[in-house]
């Protein structure tokens, strides 16, 4: 027997609460290494969605892009294949639970394990940065440890209160949400009151902020210098056992420096020197009008390009409630209707973008013509997995040839489904999507490109390859009707929510299948 057959005939036995203890341990260790398996057993969600469809009034299964017509045409057909259905759920259910029920403990209830988050510290702003040995965008999580930081400013967020802005070059080691040290470089800090008792150390000094503002220059030539700029610190000398009215307390206005060999004298305390929160702010004000400009004019180029079905850059038009489609084709439908979504700022402040929140916010448009290849490329910002499957673009209903699903699924995939057999269910093409906690909220591409030529499917996020899939069967595409951010099933069937929940400011469409060195530039012109 091959293993194919062993795992269907240990579920079904799973599935009866017939399976003995050598018999589920085999299954457990099956399950471990084969994650299609574990899909296959535990995927209980998808029970809801089952049971909505057996309460429906007509009892009538509807196609989606994981669910096909089976060919139960006749009222006794539709019956049987409702409580041939019927009977699998809840055999599922019971299978699930003796699972549960066997490896819990009574006293005990089976909890998802929690996604856990290191960081003591959030980099919240970021200018021209670059780190050694370490990527770190805006809105990661920083951990502890050493943080080298080469060209650049950026500005950290602790867990504590207080934020610190940093100069390149410079090296900071991030030991708590309260505590650093910094063994080089330049750094200005903002202490508000509840984070009192935040401590920087050098090789010289060890500050301890009373709820201040502070700058702070070390150099492993000639020692720490400190400035206060508001409020008091306690300074102490590194080696020195602190005691109660030891050290020095510096307050507004005042400065110290410290040499390598302990001596310390007073300095002129100058703000000048240290980046301001207001200057970091204005520079990335300057970076971000500047990349909006490199898009714009980008974009501008793409006007004459003959393969471009839909181009829509999410600016407003005259009509608040229209998506203008920016593309030479004059196709009225191309032009989106807006019905619930709302107008916001995208990728920059000075750039449109609408936000998708309610379960029935969308965009209708339809694309006219067929074609043998398409591209798809779109800037987003999820803020949320609400629901199984989130749309990008999908075609009115799941049964015309040619059809397009475009979605990303929150077990961990983006996918795009062409729909061309009611038999055939290869029809999927996935790759794997990561959502990191420090994902939502922060704009990202996402691009897919059929191409009928070669038989593929590749998907792209900010510009890099997710994954490419083989197609068994390749049809002509037709987007025709569809909807951006959502889908609407046939009336007749169990209307599972997709609504994309996040912002959308750009959506490309071309008819041509665009090699990986024109998605690479999508993103390179338009990253934020």
């Amino acid at each position: 027997m091959n293993s194919t057959n062993r795992h269907l005939e240990l579920i079904n036995g799973y599935c009866s609460g017939s399976l003995d203890e050598q018999a589920f341990a085999e299954l457990e260790t099956a399950l471990r290494g084969d994650q299609g398996l574990r899909r296959q057993l535990l995927e209980h969600r998808m029970l809801d969605s089952g049971l909505r469809g057996i309460a429906s009034a007509d009892l009538r299964i509807s196609p989606s892009s994981d669910e096909h017509k089976q060919g139960a045409n006749t009222p006794l057909q539709r019956r049987f294949a409702t409580w041939a259905l019927a009977a699998a759920i809840a055999a599922l259910s019971v299978g699930f639970t003796f699972w549960v029920l066997r490896r819990t403990p009574s006293n005990r209830i089976a909890r998802v394990q929690p996604i856990l988050d290191h960081g003591v510290a959030v980099l919240t702003k970021v200018v021209d940065a670059k780190w050694q040995g370490r990527v770190a965008r805006q809105g990661d999580s920083m951990a502890p440890g050493p943080w080298n930081l080469l060209s650049g400013v950026v500005e950290l967020e602790f867990y504590s209160g207080a934020s610190v802005i940093l100069e390149a070059p410079a090296r900071l080691e991030i030991v708590s949400a309260n505590r650093g040290i910094l063994h080089a470089g330049k750094m200005r800090a903002q202490v508000p009151l509840h984070a009192q008792g935040f401590t920087m150390n050098t090789n010289e000094v060890q500050l301890v902020d009373l709820g201040t503002s502070f700058g702070m220059q070390v150099s492993p030539d000639t020692g720490t210098a400190v400035h206060v700029f508001d409020g008091m610190v306690e300074l102490f000398e590194t080696g020195r056992e602190r005691r109660l009215g030891e050290g020095y307390e510096l307050f507004a206005g005042e400065g110290r420096h410290v040499d390598r060999m302990g001596e310390a004298s007073t300095i002129e305390v100058s703000p000048a020197e240290f980046m301001s929160p207001a200057e970091i702010e204005r520079r990335l004000q300057v970076r971000s009008q500047r990349r909006h400009e490199i898009w714009q004019s980008s974009t501008s180029e793409l006007r004459d390009d003959d393969r471009l079905l839909a181009r829509y850059d999410f600016e407003r038009s005259d009509d608040a409630r229209t998506l203008a489609n920016r593309s030479r084709r004059m196709h009225d439908g191309l032009n989106g209707a807006i019905i619930g979504a709302r107008w916001c700022y995208g990728r920059w402040p000075t750039k449109g973008a609408i936000d998708f929140k309610r379960p029935g916010d969308r965009i209708r448009i339809e694309v006219p013509g067929k074609s043998s290849s398409l591209t798809m490329a779109a800037w987003l910002r999820i803020d949320g997995f609400d629901n199984q499957f989130h749309s990008l673009l999908l075609s009115d209903g799941w049964d015309r040839l040619g059809a397009v699903h475009w979605q990303i699924h929150r077990d961990g995939f983006v996918e795009l489904a062409v729909w061309h057999s009611a038999v055939d269910r290869t029809n999927n093409s996935r790759a794997s999507f990561e959502m990191r906690p420090s994902d939502f909220g922060r704009w990202m591409q996402l691009a897919v490109v059929y191409d009928g030529e070669s038989s593929t499917v590749t998907h792209y996020r900010d510009g890099e390859l997710l994954g490419s899939a083989l197609l068994p069967t390749v049809v002509p595409l037709e987007i025709a009707k569809a909807e951006i951010a959502n889908w609407t099933p046939p009336l007749d069937s169990s209307r599972q929510v997709r609504h994309f929940n996040g912002r959308m400011d750009e959506m490309l469409i071309f008819d041509s299948a665009l090699p990986a060195n024109e998605i690479v530039a999508l993103y390179e012109n338009g990253k934020p």
